[in-house]
């Protein structure tokens, strides 16, 4: 499953900005998803953005992260998508671990 820690988080936020990429985690058993571009949302199936305590309470955004499994990562850059099956093909693929 892998987790990803604060640091790496931030790292991951750092590099989608460096790229104008956006990132679309989805998450197994889990309605929303989370999108990671600019900033880290909250969004809905059809893609709109929610307020993050609607979709995921309290928590965190690396505490939700580590605690569902990653379903599917979507990299979506320079016109076109790359799909990644965890967060550790994502991390591995941007170059932080």
């Amino acid at each position: 499953m892998g987790g990803l820690t604060y640091k790496e988080l931030q790292a991951l936020i750092s590099w989608t900005r460096s790229g104008s990429r956006r990132v679309r985690i989805r998450l197994r058993g889990c309605r929303y998803s989370v999108s990671i571009g600019r900033y880290i949302r909250a969004v809905d199936p059809a893609g709109r953005v929610i307020p993050w305590g609607t979709a995921f309470g309290t928590r965190a955004p690396h505490a939700v992260l580590s605690s569902f499994k990653v379903e599917e990562v979507i990299v979506e850059e320079g016109g076109g998508e790359k799909r990644f099956g965890s967060l550790e093909e994502l991390l591995r693929y941007a170059g932080l671990r």
